[in-house]
């Protein structure tokens, strides 16, 4: 069974949640830069900090999956966002690459058990409002992002001690979202009588695993192995492949996602009006363009390289946008419940999680800048597979509408003598 049903102010909370958890995001992915040139971690200790992170949120995402089924998703979060923010605050306070990389692992626990969370939430939003939501609450994600590594950025560019700023704006971004997880409605989400006869009539999927599920992580694993990219190596890429100051790699994280944002707010109408199938393959072309621009950007003058980058990091963004709530909301629609969805929201989430730590062994063998391919080729892969995979993904959810939440009772046959004088008839 899905979660309990949300509180009529549950839809904006999900959707401030989201953006207060991209703010706290962006304190570790525009942080990086700044915690690189402090200890210098170096590709190779940096590839290992984000195999910690990746193997923390892969124990944690099938384990919340759980809980939220047993008890609460917003539970869940009431317990892993401000976990999240105390470790991310002692993470950037930190002098040596050792405590940082295991910090980052328990940090990563907490980063899968929110995405399972919120995950879960959105969906369940997405079927009350009975209209695509989730694309905008990803928006809202970004927007956070944006923000929240923009004025990092600006601090770090004004002379302020990253000593104190990541710690604060970490603890800053922690304090608003316990607030707002408080405001979630918990309820037990066991199954009951009503929701049994529910899923037996629902055509989604209703195996822990079937080639559905796994076609949908393997897509927005594609999707988040990109945004992974973006996240975790683009200010990198920034700093020491093409020669610029910390504040610019910042600077070209926000640019990712904002354009992702623009992209984003105006999704859920995309949605309305693109098939699905379309979307994704045009989305993957765009992101195709973008990673084009990227492996170029260190052979063109030098003046022109952080500008070449720019346009191809915000190209990524825009293209990658809307893969992750197709699926989710396609999935939704079929009520499917938190541990079939931590399924997807593992494999999807890996992809981001492992696509990075690949990226950084990649870059101890064959530099930086070479290493991008990776991300690159996915995008190739993305636009061939995708298509089919989302097609066979969205037709259960096409049998059904999205603001039916509960499926009509079987009638069952009068088998009276007389229908005239049948009680129930009459």
């Amino acid at each position: 069974m899905s979660s309990s049903s949300p509180a009529p102010e549950s839809p904006r909370v999900i959707t401030a949640l989201h953006g207060g958890v991209g703010m706290l995001v962006a304190v570790w992915g525009a942080g990086l830069p700044v915690l690189d040139a402090r200890v210098d971690l170096g590709p190779t200790r940096l590839g290992f900090l984000l195999l910690a992170l990746a193997l923390g949120a892969a124990i944690a995402m099938p384990l919340a999956g759980h809980l939220a089924h047993r008890w609460s998703d917003a539970a869940v979060l009431r317990v892993a966002l401000p976990t999240a923010a105390l470790l991310l605050a002692a993470i950037g306070a930190m002098r040596a690459a050792e405590p940082i990389i295991a910090l980052a692992g328990v940090f990563g626990l907490c980063c899968g058990a929110i995405n399972v969370g919120l995950t879960s939430r959105a969906t369940a939003a997405e079927r009350a409002a009975g209209r695509p939501v989730i694309a905008r609450m990803h928006g809202f994600w970004t927007l956070g992002a944006v923000l929240g590594s923009s004025a990092l950025a600006t601090a770090l560019r004004a002379g302020g001690a990253s000593l104190l700023l990541l710690p604060a704006a970490a603890l800053s971004a922690g304090a608003i979202l316990t607030l707002l997880a408080l405001r979630l409605p918990v309820g037990r989400t066991g199954t009951d009588p009503g929701d049994t006869a529910d899923q037996d009539a629902s055509p989604g999927p209703t195996r822990a695993a079937n080639p559905v599920l796994l076609g949908a992580g393997a897509v927005a694993a594609a999707a988040f192995v990109v945004e992974g990219a973006a996240t975790d190596w683009a200010g990198i890429h920034t700093t020491r492949v093409l020669g610029a100051e910390p504040a610019a790699g910042a600077t070209m994280y926000a640019v990712f996602f904002a354009a992702m944002t623009a992209v984003r707010f105006a999704g859920d109408r995309l949605r309305d009006i693109v098939a699905a199938p379309i979307l994704v393959a045009a989305a993957a072309g765009v992101t195709m363009l973008g990673f084009v621009l990227v492996l170029l950007s260190p052979v063109v003058p030098e003046e022109s390289r952080v500008v070449v980058a720019t346009g191809g990091w915000a190209l990524a963004g825009a293209g990658t946008a809307l893969v992750w709530p197709i699926v989710i909301g396609s999935l939704g629609a079929t009520r499917i419940d938190p541990r079939r969805l931590s399924l997807v929201t593992t494999i999807g989430y890996l992809g981001g999680f492992v696509g990075p730590v690949l990226i950084g062994g990649l870059a101890a063998g064959v530099g930086l800048a070479g290493a991008m391919v990776l991300p690159a080729v996915l995008t190739v892969l993305l636009a061939v597979a995708a298509p089919p995979l989302v097609s066979r993904l969205l037709r259960p959810a096409q049998t059904r509408p999205l603001s039916s939440p509960i499926a009509t009772p079987r009638r069952t046959p009068c088998t009276h003598p007389s229908r005239s004088t049948c009680p129930k008839h009459a």
